[in-house]
């Protein structure tokens, strides 16, 4: 039997979705402006050696964490997380391209569900990072379902802006995001379960300063 959630996921998580993501790169332009990423193989690696890592150790434990939160409804904690969020993003582009993507992701998604929980959430002058967001989006799905449904946005995001940047066809751009999500798979579930924070946490200065780079370009086509 299809289950509940999946045409619900499948629409939000569709490219179409109005989020706003087209617009960010999130410091992946600077990155091939200095030629740290030329060419689609620079961008696979990219992805293998940067972003999968980082969802691993950091962003899918933290999204476990918000997912468990929401799903329990408690907004506190939710609000906290989100806070704690605001103080890991360092660079200012990317914790303002995080927040943006979070409140056009939360008007859309309380829109399409007429949720109270979203409402109120809405009302708690939050900074509705984009993570959270998903994590309260998402809320009624089994933890891995939102794990991967997170690590799919993040990955298609990079590869999609990256068509804007070098030469690199639709093809290509899907068999690099369907390698990448095939070596992040089996690790969604375990990456969904980390029980001690403790054991949460990544640090990856590449994006950082890209980000902090880009903010003081003379040219750019992203806003982040």
């Amino acid at each position: 039997m299809l289950p509940e959630w999946l045409p619900w996921l499948l629409q939000v998580n569709d490219s179409q979705f109005p989020s706003g993501a087209y617009a960010h790169s999130m410091g992946l332009e600077e990155l091939t402006q200095r030629d740290y990423i030329r060419k689609p193989e620079d961008l696979e690696k990219f992805l293998h050696e940067q972003i999968i890592p980082s969802l691993k150790a950091f962003e899918l434990p933290f999204l476990a964490r918000a997912h468990a939160a929401a799903a329990a409804e408690d907004l506190n904690t939710v609000r906290a997380l989100d806070d704690e969020l605001e103080a890991w993003k360092l660079a200012a582009e990317l914790r303002q391209a995080s927040r943006q993507l979070g409140s056009r992701r939360l008007v859309m998604a309380h829109k399409l569900e007429n949720s109270a929980l979203l409402e109120q959430y809405a009302k708690r002058d939050a900074p509705c990072h984009h993570l959270i967001i998903c994590a309260l989006e998402l809320r009624t799905l089994p933890a891995a379902a939102a794990g991967c449904a997170f690590g799919l946005q993040t990955l298609s995001g990079y590869a999609t802006a990256s068509m804007k940047l070098m030469r690199m066809g639709q093809e290509r751009c899907q068999l690099i995001v369907r390698h990448a999500m095939a070596t992040l798979a089996p690790h969604i579930e375990s990456a969904m379960r980390v029980e001690d924070n403790s054991h949460i946490g990544w640090f990856n200065p590449l994006l950082e300063i890209s980000s902090m780079r880009h903010a003081r370009a003379q040219e750019r086509l992203f806003i982040s």
